[in-house]
């Protein structure tokens, strides 16, 4: 199946919306002086951007048959729980580096890096265990257009995520 100019616009808008947000935050504080709450702020603006069209997107995207349509988007609530679980402790690892921005220590900073490649690597298992029960109804073609998909989307929320976070010191 092609993309249509009407799945382009659909990803369009999405693409545009999620950076506005982005700019009208980051134009009311600089990255160095982000407070917690402003991060917390740009991050929450982010993700209900994201989560609202998600599906949306994915289903305009996916072109599916009667058969597959009943079985995927069972399997799709139960990865995005998951992936949502996921983006909570990215959330968390976010905040506790913004609470100790000023005063970040060596041992804190290893630590932070610790816990977001440990989420990495879950982020994988999870991708990788989806891969295979989505590939036992989805075509491979559709399997790929499917987490392409999802890739695309998790690229627009962390490019407006790290948009906010600043480098330490």
């Amino acid at each position: 199946m092609r993309i249509s100019l009407h799945h382009i616009s659909v990803v369009a808008l999405f693409a545009f919306s999620a950076p506005a947000v982005g700019a009208q935050a980051t134009a009311t504080t600089t990255a160095a002086q982000a407070s917690t709450a402003d991060v917390e702020r740009e991050m929450d603006s982010v993700r209900k951007i994201v989560r609202s069209n998600r599906r949306k997107i994915i289903a305009v995207g996916m072109d599916l048959t009667a058969e597959e349509n009943q079985k995927f988007w069972p399997l799709y609530a139960e990865y995005r729980d998951s992936a949502t679980k996921q983006n909570d402790r990215l959330a968390n690892i976010i905040l506790e580096y913004a609470k100790n921005y000023d005063t970040l220590s060596d041992p804190q900073a290893l630590k932070l890096m610790n816990d977001y490649a440990t989420l990495d690597k879950d982020r994988l298992n999870l991708r990788g265990a989806y891969v295979k029960k989505f590939g036992a109804f989805l075509p491979p073609k559709k399997l790929m257009r499917y987490f392409q998909m999802e890739q695309k989307l998790d690229a627009i929320m962390n490019y407006e995520l790290a948009g906010t976070i600043p480098l330490p010191q």
